[in-house]
């Protein structure tokens, strides 16, 4: 059982005066939010080499709206099921074979219904209290690989999406000469993509490890035509070596790397996050030395993006920090 509140103000200075006034504040004060939900878990050895898992929950979500000067009152009150099953299988004492199959929802939160005011792209948002619950079905199908010194994990997947709340334009313009949108049921989304990671002990101190991420998404709102779904990472991946002597001295080196992404939505081209041509590729090198004492002090010196990159992970409005260093300390207890 889950309950929020939400209080929330907007108030406007005029630096040169210091006078100050009350806006409409972003989200509703006093909105309130209510979830329960009854969940089970089962897992079942089927055979040697088969082991099936499976899982549903009901969930109840209430919303709560108080009125506000541009917006009546609202309530949402939804139940939905969820639920997924998945099954291992042990090819051999090395190999193993996965499948997964789920369903699920997102029902409409308080930004959803409430979120009023100006927006990034030059939008203004209105209310819309009629909302419903986005829908989800995936699937996922992979192979794992373990040996003494090398691991291996490769997962295909695939993601539908119905009823997506998306922000769509009214056709209206404020007096300021911002786009006026309402967030609306009316997207479908399908994402696709393949994850891999490998890990190999080369020796008894030294690791090395990498990482590969692709995702391909496209979207479609209501009345519009098909493009690419919005903020979807590009090629992007990483690649670790890791030396540890006894645990008492531990280096780690890295590469981290995105490709860029110039696929991009409509909301994504408009959005004062992303470059309207897309997000240039990066490339990232760091690494960390860390010291061990008396099994509960650990002392860090990381060395983050040694190149003095600048560079933006896609979709975030800000630029990743320029060469820098860092001391940590830890204790445990």
């Amino acid at each position: 059982f889950y309950h929020d509140e939400v209080g929330s103000r907007r108030i406007e200075q005029d630096l040169a005066s210091g006078a100050t006034q009350t806006l409409t504040s972003r989200f509703p004060d006093g909105s309130r939010v209510r979830q329960a939900a009854l969940y089970g878990n089962l897992q079942q050895q089927l055979s040697a080499r088969n082991n099936l898992s499976a899982g549903l929950r009901v969930s109840n979500d209430d919303v709560t709206l108080p009125s506000t000067a541009v917006s009546a009152a609202a309530a949402i009150d939804s139940t939905d099921l969820s639920g997924d099953i998945g099954w291992i299988f042990q090819a051999t004492d090395r190999w193993q074979l996965l499948a997964n199959v789920g369903l699920g929802f997102r029902a409409p939160n308080v930004f959803d219904l409430g979120t009023l005011g100006n927006r990034p792209g030059n939008r203004f948002n209105v209310p819309n209290t009629t909302l419903d619950s986005e829908r989800v079905i995936q699937a996922d199908l992979g192979a794992r690989y373990r040996s003494d010194r090398l691991r291996l994990d490769l997962m295909v997947y695939s993601l539908r999406y119905e009823d997506r709340i998306t922000s769509v334009g009214t056709g209206d313009v404020t007096p300021d000469g911002r786009d006026v949108v309402q967030s609306v049921n009316a997207a479908e989304s399908s994402i696709r993509g393949v994850e891999a990671g490998a890990s190999y002990q080369i020796n008894a101190s030294l690791t090395a490890r990498a990482v590969l991420n692709y995702t391909w998404g496209e979207q479609e709102v209501v009345g519009s035509a098909a493009e690419p779904a919005d903020r979807i990472p590009p090629l992007n991946g990483n690649l670790v070596l890791s030396w540890d002597a006894d645990g008492a001295y531990a280096l780690e080196g890295w590469v981290r790397f995105a490709n860029g992404q110039d696929r991009l939505s409509a909301r994504d081209v408009r959005d004062t996050r992303i470059d309207p041509q897309g997000t240039p590729g990066w490339v990232s090198v760091g690494a960390r030395l860390q010291r061990e004492f008396e099994d509960r002090w650990l002392l860090s010196l990381t060395l983050d993006n040694a190149l003095d990159r600048r560079y933006r992970t896609h979709g975030s409005g800000l630029d990743a920090p320029g060469r820098n260093v860092m001391v940590g300390v830890r204790y445990n207890w």
